[in-house]
C-alpha cells in the first residue's frame, strides 16, 4: 500500500513539474466576439418609396470637427444610416492649423499653416476609402459648406458636386451658381441661426429669387425652426434634419435615448440619381429628437404606412380597433382628451363609438403629437382600416 502512494505521488509530482514549465504566451486575446453592432431604423415604405435615413451636413478634423472622414463614415454606418455627406467648412480649417502648428521641420522650423491649401475632394476621397473597405451599402454624398457671417449671408451646403474644390468663391452668391452649374443641390443651413429672425436679409433674398436655394434645414442638430417650415411649402424647398455634428453623435443623442437627426428621404432607390430626383421632389421628412416634421401630406402617408390599423371587434355601441406600430419612431396619438403611446412595435387597443343619432361608428382619426407640419401645428390624420 505504502508503494502505491508513494507511486501516486510520483505521477503527480511529474504532472506538477510539466504544468509548471509550460511556457507563459506572449500574448493572449481575450475575445474573438466582434460587439459593434449598428443600430437598425425600421422605417416602412411610403407610397412605393423606400425610406432613406440620411445626414447631409457633417464636419471632420480637416475643418473644426472632432472625427477623421473614415471615422465619420463608420459613425454613420453604426447609427443606422444609410446616405452621409461630409462638409467641410470652404473657409476655415481650425483642425489642420492646429495640427500643422505642432509639426516642425528637422531645423526646427514651424510650418506656415496660412500657406497650406485643403482639398476637399480629397477629403472625399479619404471617407471613400473607407466606405470601399467596409463595404456598407451606403451612400456618400459629395459637399462642402460655404460659412460667412449668420447675420447677413449666413451658411450654406453645397451637394451632389463632382468637384468640390472648384465650387468654392469668395463671392458666397456665385459659389452657389457654380454647385448648381454643377448639377448640386443647395441647402440653407440653420437659417435662424444667431439671429433675432427668421425673415430673409437682402442676400437670401437675392439667391432665393435667383432659384439658387433647394432646401434648408428645418432641423439642426436638437433646435427646430418652426417659420422654416412655413418658408419651404410657400417656396416649394425641400425639408431637411441634419446634424451638423462637429463631436460625437454618441454624446448628444445615443446618451439622450434618441435615434440621431436625420433627413428621411423617400426614394426609389439608394443610388445619387434616385436620392436627388426624391430631394428635388421635395419627398424627404425631418427627424429629431423623436418629433417628425414635414409636409401634411407625407406624414399622412407616412403614419398611415406605419400603422396596421385593423377592426377586431364590432356591436351597436362601438367598434375595437388594433393599431400596431411597424416602425422604430414612437407615435403619439390623441383623440380628444386621450393620448395613446404607440411603442415601436406594439400594439394598442382602440374603441371607436357610434354616433348616437346616425349609429355610425367614428373614423380613427387622430392628431399626431410628435408630429409637426406648417405653422407649427399637429397633423389632424385618418388611418387607413386595413382588410
Amino acid at each position: 500500500m505504502k508503494k502505491f502512494f508513494l507511486m501516486l505521488a510520483s505521477v503527480a509530482l511529474c504532472i506538477s513539474t510539466t504544468t509548471a514549465q509550460k511556457p507563459i504566451p506572449h500574448a493572449v486575446g481575450i475575445s474573438s466576439k466582434n460587439t459593434t453592432t449598428r443600430t437598425e431604423i425600421i422605417l416602412p415604405k411610403v407610397k412605393g418609396y423606400n425610406c432613406y435615413k440620411g445626414d447631409f451636413h457633417v464636419h471632420t478634423t480637416y475643418s473644426d470637427g472632432r472625427l477623421n472622414p473614415a471615422a465619420r463614415v463608420i459613425e454613420a454606418w453604426l447609427d443606422g444610416l444609410d446616405i452621409v455627406a461630409i462638409t467641410d467648412h470652404y473657409e476655415h480649417h481650425s483642425g489642420v492649423r492646429n495640427m500643422l502648428k505642432t509639426i516642425s521641420m528637422k531645423d526646427s522650423t514651424v510650418i506656415n499653416y496660412k500657406m497650406a491649401k485643403v482639398s476637399h475632394n480629397k477629403i472625399h476621397e479619404e471617407a471613400v476609402s473607407q466606405l470601399e473597405k467596409s463595404g456598407y451599402p451606403m451612400l456618400l454624398v459629395k459637399g462642402g459648406e460655404i460659412t460667412r457671417k449668420p447675420e447677413d449671408v449666413g451658411h450654406f451646403n453645397l451637394l451632389f458636386l463632382s468637384d468640390i474644390d472648384a465650387a468654392f468663391d469668395k463671392d458666397p452668391a456665385e459659389a452657389l451658381r457654380k454647385a448648381k452649374a454643377q448639377g448640386g443641390i443647395v441647402i440653407h443651413n440653420h437659417p435662424a441661426w444667431r439671429r433675432k429672425t427668421s425673415d430673409k436679409t437682402e442676400f437670401h433674398q437675392q439667391v432665393y429669387g435667383e432659384g439658387l436655394v433647394d432646401g434648408a434645414e428645418v432641423i439642426n442638430g436638437r433646435t427646430f425652426y418652426p417659420h422654416i417650415v412655413r418658408r419651404c411649402i410657400d417656396e416649394n424647398l425641400t425639408m431637411f434634419a441634419n446634424t451638423d455634428e462637429h463631436s460625437l453623435t454618441d454624446a448628444r443623442f445615443d446618451e439622450a435615448g434618441v435615434f440621431r437627426t436625420m433627413t428621411i428621404v423617400l426614394a426609389e432607390e439608394l443610388t445619387e440619381a434616385a436620392v436627388k430626383e426624391a430631394i428635388l421632389q421635395r419627398r424627404t421628412i425631418a427627424y429629431s429628437c423623436g418629433y417628425l416634421v414635414g409636409e401634411e401630406s407625407w406624414l399622412n402617408e407616412f403614419v398611415n404606412a406605419a400603422v396596421d390599423c385593423r377592426v377586431t371587434s364590432v356591436d351597436e355601441k362601438k367598434r375595437m380597433v388594433r393599431l400596431t406600430n411597424t416602425s422604430s419612431i414612437l407615435l403619439n396619438l390623441r383623440r380628444g382628451k386621450t393620448t395613446y403611446v404607440l411603442e415601436p412595435f406594439q400594439s394598442i387597443m382602440v374603441s371607436l363609438y357610434a354616433n348616437k343619432e346616425t349609429g355610425e361608428h367614428s373614423a380613427p382619426v387622430f392628431h399626431v403629437d410628435n408630429m409637426w407640419q406648417a405653422d407649427y401645428q399637429h397633423p389632424k390624420i385618418e388611418l387607413t382600416i386595413d382588410e
